[in-house]
């Protein structure tokens, strides 16, 4: 399972400050001399949270926990973010200002989910690494930026669900779920689809099979567009449905094979027969020159086409065999090397833990275009 999904401050925490402030009205219930209600100024809040009077929201969605607030504004969520700032394209429910905890929000809610990332996937490409005749281990992540785009989306749109026009926070999409267990190589059942994206199972195991289940624990169908993206925002209805064809790659390669054809003919209709004629003579030459100037070399005997290829095979590995021995070139080096920070220092008393940085720029791959939409147009779930 990926052990991921974050939930926000627990409400029994907050029992201690109940008995606190249900004692003081007890002791405060007696009446004062003269039958007068003692004043009550004292049990006024000294800090009021920020976000106080905004439209509340549940973290995580569907967990019954209104413990977020929803943000209009798209820049203003993703100026509070770096991991999923590219991803959360949408009005956000991200945690209110709590004067109890100041300190938790949106941004150091963003870095935890970088580093739940980071672990995750180091633990599980050390798995992959580790080759050994003991265990059979399947390959996911390893040579994959599919599956580390898809984690990363799953992770900030569950963490970072989208507010619909109710100011209800939507749960995770079944497609984004089914996205993840593809890019990911897993094996589908005989349906296509994918028994840990199932209702019954994620009862049982909860999401991506994290054993953790609850109410929040649950995924939603891409199947209500908001009306106030119906026929606007980032295009036509019928676009929903995927990308213009002639956009495409078969859409391309089609216009080009067109276009090209479309030359040619204009070529034979519009070109003079005896300027088609030069520049045919021209182009021949020019494709010859490299055939003439081979055939102008002295002849070689087989012997000699051996000895030059081997002279130039040991030429290559006298040259690799120094390059390893430059500093810091030498295959441990470069593996115990952090790239996005220069430390050498990455090995652990376990062994090899593999560099994070390897991967950063597959898990900063950018949505594609029918993603953006869903994410603008659906009022059914987050992602897509």
């Amino acid at each position: 399972g990926l052990p991921f999904l974050c939930r926000e401050h627990n409400q029994y925490t907050m029992i201690p400050w109940l008995s606190l402030i249900f004692g003081a009205l007890a002791s405060a219930s007696m009446e004062a001399p003269g039958g007068k209600a003692p004043a009550l100024t004292a049990l006024e809040p000294a800090e009021w949270s920020r976000h106080l009077g905004g439209a509340s929201c549940e973290l995580p969605a569907r967990s019954g926990r209104p413990n977020g607030v929803c943000l209009d504004e798209v820049a203003l969520v993703q100026s509070q973010l770096t991991f999923c700032r590219d991803v959360v394209q949408y009005r956000a429910c991200i945690p209110a200002h709590q004067p109890l905890w100041p300190d938790w929000n949106a941004t150091k809610k963003d870095a935890m989910l970088a580093r739940l990332f980071k672990g995750v996937v180091e633990k599980r490409l050390a798995k992959e690494l580790n080759v050994t005749p003991k265990e059979f281990v399947s390959i996911h992540l390893l040579s994959n930026k599919e599956c580390f785009t898809a984690l990363r989306n799953a992770l900030c749109w569950f963490n970072f669900p989208k507010c619909d026009e109710g100011n209800a926070s939507l749960p995770l999409c079944r497609q984004s779920c089914e996205d993840f267990y593809g890019a990911c190589k897993y094996e589908a059942s005989g349906d296509g689809l994918f028994d840990p994206c199932r209702d019954f199972r994620i009862a049982s195991d909860g999401l991506f099979m994290s054993g953790a289940p609850g109410q929040d624990q649950i995924l939603g169908e891409d199947n209500v567009t908001c009306e106030n993206a119906a026929g606007g925002g980032m295009g036509e209805q019928a676009n929903l449905r995927g990308d213009i064809w002639l956009l495409t790659p078969p859409g391309l390669a089609v216009s080009a094979v067109v276009l090209l054809l479309l030359l040619i003919l204009a070529y034979f209709l519009l070109v003079p027969y005896g300027l088609r004629a030069y520049v045919a003579w021209s182009l021949r030459q020019l494709i010859l020159v490299p055939l003439s100037l081979f055939r102008r070399l002295p002849p070689l005997k087989g012997l000699t086409c051996m000895f030059i290829l081997v002279g130039i095979f040991l030429v290559a590995v006298v040259f690799g065999i120094y390059w390893r021995t430059l500093p810091g070139q030498s295959l441990s080096a470069r593996f115990a090397r952090d790239n996005s920070t220069g430390d050498n220092q990455i090995f652990t008393g376990e062994g090899f833990k593999p560099a994070m940085a390897t991967n950063e720029v597959a898990a900063a791959t950018e949505l594609t275009d029918v993603q953006k939409r869903r994410l603008v147009a659906s009022c059914g779930c987050t992602g897509g």
